[in-house]
């Protein structure tokens, strides 16, 4: 019993899977596509096509250095940033920032050296156009302060609302 229940499990998704044997992929005599943005984009109406269609994502990478002195203390900071973007429809974006810190040297000692380096979601954004002159805008910015700093007191908050 427990063979024929195994058995008709895999016949179940193996004859949902032939997504690779369709019409129009580069198989057998079909032309190949000219692009790989063109082979993702062009073939499938369904909703995952639609979904990760690679037109709606945009992604980028920063890397900065900073130096910083005051004091008589002073810190150096190497920040790599990955920006995510993507464009759900015509009226909703969404964007994050992926960040990783590295302070490679500082004279406030290595326990703040240390709070401080690591990965980071520096900013998160959703953009919604809810009419021709109305749109909604929340925005959560933070990044890594080490005990030092509170990035949660009532002048600096993370998170912002537009409106």
């Amino acid at each position: 019993m427990k063979r024929l229940l195994i058995f008709g499990f895999l016949v179940v998704f193996a004859s949902a899977a032939n997504a690779q044997f369709r019409p129009g992929t580069g198989v057998g005599n079909d032309e190949k596509p000219a692009s790989t943005l063109e082979a993702m984009s062009s073939h499938g109406d369904d909703f995952f096509s639609r979904l990760f269609d690679p037109a709606r994502f945009n992604m980028h990478q920063t890397y900065s250095m900073s130096f910083v002195s005051g004091g008589g203390q002073s810190t150096g900071l190497g920040v790599f940033t990955n920006t995510f973007a993507y464009k759900a429809s015509e009226d909703l974006f969404i964007s994050a920032d992926l960040s990783a810190v590295y302070s490679p040297f500082s004279t406030l000692g290595s326990k703040f050296q240390q709070s401080i380096n690591g990965v980071y979601l520096s900013s998160a954004r959703l953009d919604w156009k809810l009419g021709d002159h109305t749109s909604l805008r929340i925005e959560y910015n933070g990044m890594p302060y080490g005990s030092y700093y509170s990035t949660f007191d009532s002048y600096n908050s993370p998170f912002s609302i537009l409106h």
